[in-house]
């Protein structure tokens, strides 16, 4: 089979223009979120599909239910298969997904997509959308008539409207996989109950397949040994430190155009794991069934208070707000910078890529409050993929293709998805392990290839390139943060208000956020945002999340 990966092909099919920024006008064919309604409350619900776990190598550090991870300090000797036959038909399936990394080799070269597409048999059109494109483009999409089979929503980006889009142009994919109907796909079976929760029903519809991702949320890694010249490594990852010990620490740190913090336009200074420092609320409390939006919390007006004087003191790399998180990954493999803040998954790519010159190393949560020193936790998945409608048989074919996608760990598919055809991208060291050859490592590659954002298996930890010791200590962050987690009481609720306005609103928040944080605004100027956000959605939003929560609980 031959397969395309295009940028431009979707973009100029969708029109998708430079610099398009328009909330995408057809949406009103979606109808009035008043009229039309997203939510839950009230609707007959699917039930969510059975869980069944894969069959998995015995793990050397074991996981749980509830999102700790298994480990692998080596890989398995013998593995096992998931699939049988061939998932796809052999017509072409165009994939919308976004991507960190740079654009892959086009198919007549690059192998790793040629091995894929004949392992799917389809002919699959990709279309990768960079980050810092991707609400501009999606909203351009969105507003077109011309969708492709699969989308993947995700990335942490909430779009305008994005529930009822969906609602209106993709399959409901409850008959296929409520209840036990999702065994006729066993590697979607084995997705956690989380991660369905997580993404959430439509209507009170399953619309979707989620991407899992671990319990743990963004967190901070460090270059051990650059912490460890302020004295602070071994609090920071073993013992637990202060606010006080943190912004000494990164003060110190911050000198000779060397940076404590890396930060990116699209982590926001990290302000998710300095608020989970002081204990705000992950996005929403929840009490005596009011919601309350973190933004109007004392505990996050005292971090956002923190991370003013950390910016003050120059502990953050100058212009953070203007750079990728691409670029920001690259300052820290520079140690240009001394941490990172990023999703769990990022060790992945982090540690190999610091070449052995430092160790990376998850940052505990440091006491910023009575209430602090605590993670955020994720909400369980990446993101989700959605099915275009068409006839059964198309739907259940498209299916079988995330269910190959999600092949869990341990098996022939997943070493393809993951590593690459062997020979090629990997070839084997003397325990067995995959190791990276230069092809892989020069771009032919999941990251520049990201299939692994249409459907992915349950994540272990195991990476190749990645030492045992290393994997053991990201299962000890896993277990000392666990019992302290903060989730977010909206996950998987989904509200009108939020679908036609969050978007909107969160970004007005998160430029006063930055605004405030970079010492361009006042405390006051911070209340009177908070107080149009309540306003402009963010107390219509906390009313249906109430309902919604109370619905399915």
């Amino acid at each position: 089979m031959s397969a395309e990966i295009s940028r431009r092909s979707l973009l100029r099919a969708a029109g998708l223009a430079a610099g398009a920024v328009a909330i995408p006008s057809a949406l009103g064919a979606c109808g009035d979120g008043a009229k039309s309604g997203v939510g839950n409350a009230g609707a007959q619900l699917a039930p969510w599909p059975t869980y069944k776990p894969a069959k998995i190598p015995a793990p050397d550090l074991a996981g749980n239910a509830s999102g700790l991870q298994h480990g692998y300090t080596k890989y398995p000797a013998n593995l096992g298969t998931a699939t049988s036959g061939v998932p796809g038909d052999g017509s072409k399936v165009r994939a919308v997904v976004i991507t960190y990394g740079t654009p892959p080799a086009p198919k007549e070269t690059n192998k790793f997509l040629q091995a894929i597409n004949a392992a799917l048999g389809i002919n699959l059109e990709l279309t990768v959308i960079p980050d810092a494109d991707y609400q501009a483009k999606m909203a351009t999409l969105m507003a077109g008539d011309d969708l492709p089979d699969l989308i993947n929503f995700g990335g942490g980006y909430v779009l305008p409207r994005e529930a009822e889009f969906v609602a209106s142009k993709f399959a409901d994919l409850s008959e296929h996989l409520s209840g036990d109907a999702v065994l006729a796909y066993p590697n979607l079976a084995s997705i956690p109950g989380y991660a369905w929760k997580g993404m959430g029903r439509i209507k009170g519809r399953i619309m979707g397949v989620p991407v899992e991702r671990p319990a743990t949320g963004s967190l901070l890694y460090v270059n051990r040994q650059l912490w460890q010249g302020a004295g602070l490594a071994d609090k920071a990852v073993s013992d637990g430190w202060t606010k006080a010990e943190f912004f000494a620490g990164a003060k110190a740190l911050s000198k000779d155009r060397r940076y404590a913090l890396g930060a990116s336009k699209a982590g926001f200074f990290g302000f998710q794991v300095h608020c989970g420092a002081f204990g705000a609320p992950n996005l929403w409390k929840v009490e005596n069934g009011a919601f309350t939006p973190t933004y109007a919390t004392e505990e996050f007006k005292q971090a956002l208070l923190f991370m003013r004087d950390l910016q003050s003191a120059g502990a953050y790399y100058p212009d953070a707000m203007t750079v990728s998180q691409v670029d920001a990954k690259t300052q820290f493999a520079g140690q240009t910078t001394a941490s990172i803040t990023d999703g769990f998954g990022a060790y992945q790519t982090l540690i190999p890529a610091a070449k052995g010159a430092y160790d990376v190393v998850p940052a505990l949560p440091y006491q910023g409050g009575a209430s602090g020193a605590k993670q955020w936790a994720s909400r369980g998945i990446f993101g989700y993929t959605v099915i275009k409608k068409a006839p059964a048989e198309r739907v259940k074919m498209l299916l079988r293709v995330l269910d190959f996608l999600s092949a869990s760990f341990g098996t022939k598919e997943y070493e393809l998805l993951h590593h690459g055809v062997e020979g090629t991208h990997f070839t084997r060291n003397s325990s067995g392990a995959p190791v990276q050859t230069e092809t892989w490592t020069g771009g032919e590659n999941r990251v520049n290839l990201p299939v692994g954002y249409l459907g992915d298996a349950p994540a272990v930890l195991y990476y190749a390139g990645v030492t045992p010791a290393q994997i053991t200590a990201m299962h000890s962050f896993e277990r000392k943060t666990e019992a302290g987690l903060v989730y977010n009481p909206a996950f998987g609720l989904t509200s009108d208000a939020a679908s036609r306005s969050e978007a909107g609103i969160k970004k007005a928040i998160t430029d006063a956020l930055v605004a405030f944080v970079s010492g361009r605004s006042t405390v006051s100027d911070w209340d009177n945002a908070v107080k149009k956000y309540l306003a402009d959605g963010g107390s219509k939003m906390a009313e249906e999340y109430a309902k919604e929560y109370a619905a399915a609980n």
